[in-house]
C-alpha cells in the first residue's frame, strides 16, 4: 500500500493546490491543449464509478488519450461551472473532491456531478498517474448539513490522533469480513454525530446521498449487507493531510440475489476530530453495483 509520498517534483504543497485548480478550470473550459501541458505525456488515467454518456476502456494511456477523453465527453455534455470542496496534498500524491455541473447537449438537462481524483506527480513536475471517479450528486437530507463549510475550513479541530492511528482507522473502517465492518468497532471510533455520504444517484441507489447519526450508517451498512457479499482485496493508495485521510480500496462483490459477482474500485475519504471520525465520504462505483445487480 502507498501512504503518501516523498517530495521529489520539485513542487510544494502550495504549488500542487495551485495547479490542480488550474488543471480543474481548464478541463471546465475545454482548453485541452493547455490542459495537456499539465500532465507526464505518457500520463495513466484509470476511471472509476458511474460515466454515463461514456462508452470506452477503463484505463487510458497518454495525454492524447485523455484529451480524447474529454472530448468524447463533452460531445454529450457541456461543462458549465464547478466548485472544490476539499484538497489533500501528501508528499507527491494529492487527492481532491470537486463538484461540476454539466448541461447534456440532447435535452438541455443540467446533472450535478460529484467527483474525486488522486493524482501522482513525476519528478519532472507534471502529473504521471491519474485515478478519477465520477457520480450523480444526491442533495443532502434535511437531517444531514454540509459539515464542509467556510468557518470549519478556515478554523478545523485537531485529529487527536497521530497519522499512523489515522490511517489504522480508516483502513479499519473500509478492510473488514464479507458481513460488513464491526458495529462495535464503528461506535468506538465514530462520532454518534457522524455525517456520512454515499455518492450516487438516489433513484438507483436509495441509500445515496448526506445522512446523519451513526445508527443511520450502520443501518445502511447492514441494508448493502443484505443485498450483497462484499470482499475488501487492496488498499493500493492513502493520503493523509491534517485532520483527514483518504484513500482508494478494491473490492469483489457478489449478489445475494443474481449470483453476479463484479469487481470495483471505491474512494473513501474520512475526516477526524478530537480522535473520532466525524465525516465518511464513499465513491462506490454505483455502474458496477447495478450491473450485477439488475
Amino acid at each position: 500500500m502507498q501512504s503518501g509520498g516523498n517530495r521529489t517534483v520539485g513542487l510544494t504543497a502550495a504549488d500542487m493546490r495551485r495547479l490542480i485548480s488550474e488543471m480543474l478550470e481548464l478541463r471546465m473550459r475545454r482548453d485541452y491543449a493547455r490542459f495537456a501541458s499539465y500532465v507526464d505525456p505518457l500520463v495513466v488515467v484509470y476511471c472509476n464509478a458511474w460515466r454515463e454518456g461514456i462508452i470506452g476502456p477503463d484505463v487510458w494511456n497518454g495525454a492524447p488519450a485523455l484529451s480524447q477523453l474529454f472530448r468524447r465527453t463533452d460531445e454529450d455534455y457541456f461543462p458549465l461551472e464547478h466548485e472544490i470542496l476539499d484538497i489533500m496534498v501528501d508528499g507527491d500524491r494529492a487527492a481532491v473532491r470537486w463538484r461540476g455541473d454539466w448541461r447534456r447537449h440532447a435535452t438541455s438537462k443540467i446533472y450535478t456531478i460529484d467527483a474525486a481524483h488522486f493524482l501522482r506527480w513525476g519528478p519532472g513536475g507534471r502529473v504521471v498517474e491519474m485515478h478519477e471517479f465520477f457520480d450523480a450528486h444526491s442533495l443532502a437530507l434535511p437531517a444531514a448539513p454540509d459539515l464542509s463549510n467556510f468557518e470549519s475550513l478556515l478554523t478545523p479541530l485537531p485529529s487527536g490522533l497521530t497519522r499512523e492511528e489515522m490511517e489504522q482507522r480508516a483502513r479499519g473502517l473500509v478492510c473488514f469480513e464479507a458481513d460488513g465492518p464491526d458495529p462495535a468497532r464503528l461506535r468506538e471510533w465514530c462520532s454518534p454525530d457522524i455525517v456520512c455520504e454515499f455518492v450516487g444517484d438516489r433513484s438507483r441507489i436509495p441509500y445515496a446521498g448526506r445522512h446523519k447519526g451513526l445508527d443511520t450508517m450502520l443501518g445502511i451498512i447492514q441494508a448493502i449487507c443484505v443485498d450483497f457479499e462484499q470482499w475488501p482485496l487492496v488498499v493500493p493508495e492513502m493520503i493523509a493531510e491534517g485532520a483527514r485521510v483518504a484513500g482508494r480500496r478494491q473490492v469483489a462483490w457478489r449478489h445475494r440475489g443474481t449470483g453476479r459477482v463484479g469487481c470495483s474500485e471505491l474512494a473513501d475519504f474520512v475526516r477526524f476530530e478530537d480522535g473520532l471520525v466525524v465525516e465518511f465520504i464513499e465513491f462506490r462505483d454505483t455502474g458496477t453495483l447495478m450491473r450485477i445487480q439488475d
